[in-house]
């Protein structure tokens, strides 16, 4: 959302930002922002959250609100009912068990929202199918990547030194935060595969989360605390890409992985499990490689294949980074949404000039 906010063309659209809560990403926009703590949708301070952000539509004359995430999904769709406003609800991961709970409530807002946009084709069939929404009513626009900020690069030593990898070892890595859903311990259970074949590998987590310590607890009684890594979000992405050779994704639920882009932009192979929009990404055997099911053997088998094969490596990374930058450009993605935004407009009966 803020790459898209950043690069609007604003001679034809005028944004407007609302947070459930206040951070310096927000605050260092340049458009007008409205910050409205909520803790729960469903409660007092959820109702006049409400009242506030429907009073701000319209003082505002706000053509079309376009919400992200489950609960400002079901926020936006009850502040703008009735303002005769556009509603675009987004879907931006497959339902997990949060979303399953409240499939009820938004099959009732669903009926406010003018298109559900999903970041996948596999998004889209699952809200499809929980929240019973017509098939002509959701659209799907894949998210996008600054090819620029993530472009290959020279490994820069002192990050490695900060990190503490030792000189010269191949670094196998994940981007994820360190959070259930993103399943680490099975990045850590399959990074002792690998390290049984391949000893000199170490394993590296580039994240933050409260599952840190648990994580390297895992490391330990494994045996292999000394070859992972965490950097607890204390160094930038880009440059911890830099010092990948494997790139991997294991997530248990994924709409459309920016991880996965951001691995591609950086022209590394990627080895990921078959889930959500993963298969929309990678092209197995092409740009990497998709690993059915969950055992961590799996997993290790094409990481080890990467390592030991320069070449294979090589090829694939290439072929990752020329995909990305035919299809998930950061620019074009936002060239789509403008249109996707003119084409709303314009079926409501109101215009915006975009540029092709």
């Amino acid at each position: 959302m803020l790459e898209t906010v950043r690069r609007l063309d604003r001679s034809a659209f005028e944004p407007h930002i609302c947070c459930f809560e206040d951070s310096p990403q927000l605050r260092a926009l340049s458009c007008a922002t409205l910050v409205l703590p909520m803790p729960a949708l469903f409660c007092w301070n959820g109702w006049q959250r409400v009242r506030q952000l429907r009073r701000y539509i319209r003082e505002h004359r706000i053509d079309i609100v376009h919400t992200y995430m489950l609960k400002a999904s079901m926020f936006g769709a009850l502040a703008s009912r009735g303002l005769g406003c556009a509603v675009v609800s987004s879907r931006r991961s497959t339902p997990n068990e949060a979303t399953r709970r409240m499939a009820p409530v938004l099959r009732y807002v669903n009926r406010y929202a003018t298109r559900v946009l999903a970041n996948s084709d596999a998004v889209r069939q699952a809200a499809i199918g929980l929240e019973r929404l017509s098939p002509a009513k959701v659209d799907v626009l894949y998210n996008g990547v600054d090819l620029d900020r993530y472009a290959p690069g020279a490994a820069d030593p002192a990050v490695a030194a900060a990190i503490g990898l030792p000189p010269g070892a191949p670094v196998i890595g994940i981007v994820a935060n360190y959070r259930p859903v993103k399943a680490l311990p099975l990045f850590i259970e399959t990074a002792r595969a690998v390290a049984a074949a391949v000893p000199e590998c170490v394993f590296l987590l580039v994240g933050r989360g409260p599952l840190q310590p648990e994580l390297a607890r895992l490391a330990a009684s494994l045996g292999i605390e000394g070859r992972v890594f965490f950097t607890n979000g204390t160094l930038g992405v880009p440059e911890c890409l830099r010092l990948m050779s494997v790139a991997c994704l294991c997530s248990e639920s994924e709409g459309f992985s920016n991880a996965l882009l951001e691995y591609m932009a950086a022209g590394l192979p990627v080895v990921a499990t078959n889930g959500g929009g993963n298969p929309e990404a990678i092209e197995d055997g092409v740009t990497g490689f998709l690993v059915r099911g969950r055992d961590p053997r799996d997993l290790a088998a094409p990481i080890v294949r990467l390592v030991q094969d320069e070449a294979l490596r090589v090829r694939l990374g290439r072929a990752a980074m020329e995909r990305c930058r035919e299809q998930f450009d950061i620019r074009e993605a936002v060239h789509r949404q403008e249109r996707y935004y003119a084409a709303l407009l314009a079926r409501e009966g109101r215009v915006a000039s975009v540029h092709d």
